[in-house]
């Protein structure tokens, strides 16, 4: 049964992936060479673990990851329960480590991309604890209060409930940069997009979230964009171009998670 049940997730996703390779311009960019050998043990998880499955998305700021944990959310949501949270709830507490620092010259001098800023030991233990914990329950994790112009970022700690659920979509730029933290994903996906489109998506976003936009603020993201990202790009399952007209990757993505979520489907009619 998942023997057949595998071969028919593969031929899905070769059907999707080879339709999508055809567009003027597809949204897969590259695939793992170890992607169909671990699309095995993504359909034995999905359908026989009662632990979560963990989605990761990396890419750098204002790549759209937050759209794309969305839309896998949304179309996750259709057949299973999903629960999703950012990694930028795993930041330092910078209101409280940098009292001294003059807000007038905090965004002017702080690296907010510098990977030494996330607490990647609570960040593994809450992944950790995720895979641990029953489904259906619950623990407790932190929540990042954004900065403004007038105030500096703050962490607020067992602020936010996280439910366990078979689902897990995670993101954060720093997603692949831990060696440790990589074994608590199971499938893991890079979002590209070019660096004018990614400038003025990362302006407006900070613009209607009042975060602020000082030249330090960008050119901290490129230069961790160079030196922390890229070669983590290489550990993704799979990179998407997110330059493509939104309809094409939120079409891409349904297809996808139709044929990943088929494990689960088939499982359930099952037990029925």
């Amino acid at each position: 049964m998942e023997q057949r049940l595998q071969q028919a997730v593969s031929n899905k996703l070769k059907d999707i992936f080879q339709r999508d390779s055809q567009q003027e311009a597809p949204v897969v960019q590259s695939v793992s060479l170890f992607f169909w050998q671990n699309l095995i043990r993504w359909v034995h998880h999905i359908a026989n673990v009662p632990a979560p499955f963990t989605i990761a998305l990396s890419g750098p700021s204002g790549c759209g990851k937050s759209f794309i944990r969305e839309k896998l959310v949304y179309e996750l949501s259709k057949v299973s329960e999903v629960s999703a949270f950012t990694q930028d709830n795993y930041y330092r507490d910078f209101e409280a480590d940098f009292p001294h620092l003059p807000l007038e010259r905090f965004y002017d001098e702080i690296d907010f991309d510098d990977p030494a800023h996330i607490r990647f030991l609570y960040l593994g233990r809450d992944l950790e604890r995720l895979r641990r914990q029953t489904l259906g329950h619950s623990i407790k994790i932190p929540r990042l209060r954004f900065g403004t112009p007038t105030r500096k970022p703050t962490i607020l700690e067992n602020d936010t409930e996280l439910k366990v659920t078979p689902f897990v979509i995670t993101e954060g730029i720093h997603a692949f940069y831990e060696a440790s933290i990589l074994p608590h994903y199971d499938f893991k996906i890079y979002v590209d997009v070019d660096e004018h489109t990614r400038r003025a998506r990362w302006l407006e976003r900070n613009r209607l979230e009042n975060r602020g936009t000082t030249d330090n603020m960008w050119n901290t993201t490129v230069e961790c964009l160079n030196n922390h990202l890229l070669p983590g790009r290489a550990l993704a399952d799979l990179v998407i171009n997110n330059n493509v007209p939104r309809e094409q990757v939120t079409q891409f993505l349904q297809d996808v998670v139709q044929a990943l979520a088929a494990p689960l489907m088939a499982a359930q009619k099952e037990i029925a």
